[in-house]
């Protein structure tokens, strides 16, 4: 949980996904390198349990926090967060996260 002061300070970006992984050494992680127009980044994912592969994100534009501090993950860091919805909350049901996709909306746009 966080505060709506905490909820103010997230930055919320468009972004690509230009390339797109599995890390071998992970039965877990998606490496992903989302362009948001001024820079690209690494972002990390652990959804391969969820049975996600690297081609649902691949060219395709979603939702990231960015100004999260980077996270080490696997001798790297990850640089953002994908933004997805969890419909086990409502369902009470285990199910796999949903990502907030942002097809149409142009790649860096800031959100909030």
């Amino acid at each position: 949980m966080i505060t709506m002061q905490q909820f103010g300070e997230i930055e919320i970006r468009v972004g690509e996904v230009v390339e797109a992984a599995d890390v071998e050494k992970s039965n877990k992680l998606i490496k992903l390198t989302v362009d948001f127009v001024a820079e690209k980044r690494t972002i990390f994912m652990g959804v391969r349990t969820y049975g996600y592969t690297p081609a649902d994100f691949l060219g395709k534009r979603f939702l990231f926090v960015t100004n999260l501090e980077y996270r080490k993950m696997m001798g790297e860091e990850s640089q953002g967060m994908i933004l997805a919805v969890d419909p086990s909350a409502s369902s009470g049901q285990a199910q796999r996260p949903l990502f907030i996709s942002a097809e149409g909306l142009p790649v860096g746009a800031r959100l909030r």
